[in-house]
């Protein structure tokens, strides 16, 4: 059986959790990371050198680097509703889960950090997340999902970084569309379960 190393409150491995509800595929869970440790020993290295979760085992192959996890899976499984087989549509869903892993992502960690114990840094590090969102608010203003008008891929790799917008305690700007497209992703049961409750 599929294994998947992670934990719930980790935001990549949240991804993959979700993806495999939405695909309905059973999994041995090893809760690994953070608190629960094991992402340093011998053996997890030898899996992942990195040392981050997640980390999937499936049948002799393992994968980590989350979007790529997210990939192998949709393909292993021809989950063509959430990456379609067609070169172009494809193309478009992974230049969006590209972008989000490089420029979404990054600038709102690193405010989330700062706030910790250094929030006029963090007020600092506002403008590149602030100008990262509302680039998307503006692709959003023009399309119901961040690829085009259907849920792909590309939706679950942004989500964790959407909903922690919403959880900024700073002085940010309303954008319309993507609080609209928030509340649609919260109309998907899966979402609610591995990306609105488990993140801070």
């Amino acid at each position: 059986m599929l294994k998947v190393y992670g934990r719930s409150n980790s935001s990549n491995s949240a991804k993959v959790f979700w993806l495999l509800a939405e695909m309905g595929i059973e999994y041995d869970r090893i809760d690994c990371g953070g608190s629960f440790g094991g992402n340093d020993t011998p053996e997890y290295l030898a899996m992942n050198p990195n040392g981050k979760v997640p980390t999937i085992e499936d049948d002799g192959t393992i994968v980590w680097e989350s979007n790529a996890v997210l990939r192998y899976l949709a393909s292993r499984h021809d989950a063509f509703s959430f990456w379609p087989a067609a070169p172009a549509v494809r193309a478009g869903i992974d230049q969006w889960m590209d972008w989000s892993a490089t420029t979404l992502t990054p600038p709102i960690g690193r405010v989330r950090k700062a706030l910790k114990n250094d929030r006029p840094e963090a007020e600092k590090q506002m403008k590149s997340t602030v100008d990262a969102f509302t680039l998307l608010d503006h692709r959003l203003g023009r399309t119901t999902f961040i690829s085009g008008d259907t849920f792909s891929l590309a939706d679950i790799a942004s989500a964790p970084a959407v909903h922690r917008w919403f959880l900024l305690d700073l002085p940010k700007p309303h954008l319309s569309s993507l609080a609209a497209y928030r509340d649609r992703l919260a109309e998907r049961p899966h979402y609610q379960t591995f990306i609105a409750g488990p993140l801070s």
